[in-house]
């Protein structure tokens, strides 16, 4: 295992991105000098997607004109909006006191939540995200906060409760402890598939809060984490799609973990792992506890060849891109395969790096 790393490490650190040696060497084997990161933000800086992100932000700090993703309607691309722009700049090492950052996350304290920034069609309280199932709209600006590294250092106000987001996360998933056959969860109206009103349901932005924050952590916790996620792995799934009734719509909900495998792109599957999802479950301590999780792991591992070449099969349009829901890639092209195969070792080794650090 450590060999594996070791040869992980030395191959990214010769060939990648600066954006993943900045990473490797901070966050890794904890070996980065000040001037050398530096050094590396300002070649990161350069690019050309990073300065796409950049030059949408707006002299309040927001990115782009729109929230939840790329909007062709509202002149949003895949990275010129809030949610992806900022996630793409932490995930390329960003810190949290980078001016661009900070004014980035203070834009959040500056918009009211029926701001028309965020896109949302009134009246949608602020409560919306704790009444409705996986719709998480908020939530999902706490996921962004957190990203950036601003767990505890958010400034107090009136309506964003970082800790209460991360302790209402980590209850949707010990929630699934409470289920035990699909009715209990789902009902059927107008020929379709709904979240029962007041049902508790983990969405993948309760898994990122949870992934990327510290204050609900201990041993219990992770423990009692990891059992609701194997109960959530065996829990009945459907292939049909399961919607939140809200107010007189069928709402898509924000990725929640009831679909069958293609519809959590492949998290359920051994065969098809989806490596950013693998590895907010390795930073949440439970790959090595999870059976389900264990084996995929040990899969993914055996994916790797002598010569680093990994045997995963990848979209080069869709894999490459990034989206609300997905995104991996921090090479700027994968024009050659030793680019991809960057990204793809670099995943790799932060599952492994956080399943062995935090396998209890």
């Amino acid at each position: 295992m450590k060999d594996l790393m070791q040869k992980i490490i030395d191959f990214l650190i010769e060939k990648a991105d600066p954006s993943i040696v900045l990473r490797v060497k901070k966050e890794v084997t904890s070996n980065l000098s000040n001037e050398e990161e530096n050094d590396l933000l300002d070649r990161i800086t350069r690019q050309k997607i990073v300065q796409i992100i950049l030059q949408s932000q707006k002299p309040d700090g927001w990115f782009g004109n729109s929230f939840h993703g790329q909007s062709p309607k509202f002149g949003a691309g895949m990275y010129d909006n809030m949610e992806v722009g900022l996630r793409y700049l932490a995930e390329k090492g960003f810190p949290p006191e980078n001016e661009i950052i900070a004014k980035a996350v203070n834009s959040f304290l500056l918009k009211e939540p029926f701001d028309t920034a965020y896109r949302v069609k009134p009246p949608q309280p602020p409560d919306t995200d704790y009444t409705y199932t996986a719709i998480e709209l908020y939530l999902t600006r706490s996921s962004l906060i957190i990203r950036a590294g601003y767990e505890f250092s958010f400034p107090p106000n009136d309506f964003i409760d970082i800790k209460h987001d991360i302790d209402f996360s980590f209850k949707t998933f010990t929630s699934v402890l409470n289920y035990d056959t699909l009715d209990d969860v789902i009902y059927t109206r107008r020929n379709k598939l709904c979240f029962k009103p007041g049902v508790l349901w983990p969405c993948s932005y309760n898994l990122r809060i949870l992934a990327h924050s510290q204050g609900w952590r201990s041993e219990q916790n992770t423990a009692l984490l990891a059992d609701s996620m194997d109960r959530l792995f065996s829990f009945p799934h459907t292939d049909e799609m399961v919607y939140t009734y809200r107010k007189g719509q069928f709402v898509g909900p924000c990725f929640p973990f009831i679909h069958s495998h293609g519809k959590i792109i492949g998290i359920m599957d051994k065969e098809n792992i989806s490596l950013d999802m693998m590895e907010l479950f390795a930073r949440c301590g439970i790959v090595r506890r999870v059976p389900m999780l264990a084996d995929m792991y040990e899969s993914l591992l055996a994916r790797v060849d002598d010569d680093l070449d990994v045997n995963i099969s990848l979209d080069k349009r869709k894999d490459h891109g990034w989206s609300p829901y997905f995104g991996f890639a921090l090479e700027e092209d994968w024009k050659d395969k030793t680019r991809m195969q960057c990204d793809v070792l670099f995943r790799i080794l932060l599952i492994m790096h956080y399943a062995e650090k935090l396998s209890g």
